[in-house]
């Protein structure tokens, strides 16, 4: 199995849920609870940046998710604050947030460069009366919209973001930068494939590797487009390092490993290479061979 990037490549993972200090014990042990498996850190910055170093990935992003329209102001301020060096994160919103625009507004002049929001959670469809303004602000301001995409672990049919759903948000906002996680559909690949592929938006690879099989998932990249496709592992529910060792022995090409581990993401989120940013990275930045 190939367990090293044949080229000095940065690797920035685009899926993970981070929490502040004085949560994560409560949320990630809850959380760990329900997904019956346990974390990979603990889930705050201190742990991932750890991680990080240990797998060496470089960097990775938070998808922060509010579950209450009251909750949308501080999740963003904290954020904002963890929103620097190898921790990057996007904003939130909620359906009933009571002034969207003004939301959008604060979220811009942050700095944070787009929305995570997840159906199931927030109880929305995309086609919900109350999110056409988050998706025309979005598209207005230039800010992506990162969405959970298919089936959901912890939550039962029907789910709230089929990728049919998916397309039609894409025909009816084609100015929005979308992106789907889970390869469009948790679980629901072969729909995915049928409605997604080749369509105007991104697709991360979080909670695919070790739940559908190789040669769909390459399939699937290749049909689309590598330019098109993020690394993510959605830790702490699953190891960066052992999802990247998974992504290593897919057969890409050079080209395409570096776009989807570095390149599109740094697109999106305005990211420096610190391969060439600094002389010693390559060492630095390379996943630990298997032992």
């Amino acid at each position: 199995m190939q367990t090293t990037l044949p080229e000095p490549t940065p690797v920035f993972d685009c899926h993970v849920h981070l929490y502040p200090d004085a949560l994560a014990p409560k949320a990630v042990g809850e959380l760990a609870r329900r997904f019956g498996n346990p974390p990979a850190f603990d889930g705050t910055v201190a742990g991932l940046t750890a991680d990080l170093a240990r797998s060496g990935i470089c960097g990775a992003l938070n998808l922060p998710v509010a579950t209450r329209p009251e909750q949308v102001a501080s999740i963003n301020a904290w954020a904002a604050a963890i929103n620097r060096g190898p921790v990057r994160s996007l904003a939130t919103l909620h359906p009933d947030t009571p002034d969207i625009p003004a939301a959008l507004a604060a979220i811009q002049v942050a700095g944070l460069r787009g929305v995570k929001l997840h159906p199931e959670y927030q109880a929305f469809t995309l086609d919900d009366p109350r999110m056409q303004p988050v998706w025309r602000g979005c598209a207005e301001r230039g800010l992506f919209v990162f969405l959970h995409a298919g089936g959901e672990r912890v939550f039962t049919p029907p789910f709230r973001t089929t990728p049919r759903a998916l397309a039609a948000l894409l025909a009816a906002h084609p100015r929005l930068t979308v992106v789907a996680a889970h390869l469009g559909g948790f679980q629901m690949w072969d729909e995915a494939e049928a409605a997604l592929i080749g369509r105007p938006l991104y697709l991360d690879l979080s909670h695919t590797l070790f739940w559908m099989s190789d040669a769909q998932l390459v399939r699937m990249v290749r049909r689309h487009g590598a330019s098109r496709i993020l690394f993510g592992s959605d830790a702490p529910w699953q190891s960066p390092d052992a999802v990247l060792r998974a992504f290593l022995a897919l057969p890409f090409t050079v080209r395409q490993q570096r776009q989807i581990l570095w390149d599109n993401a740094a697109g999106l989120l305005g990211l420096t290479d610190p391969v060439r940013a600094r002389s010693d990275a390559p060492a630095t930045l390379q996943p630990r061979a298997s032992a």
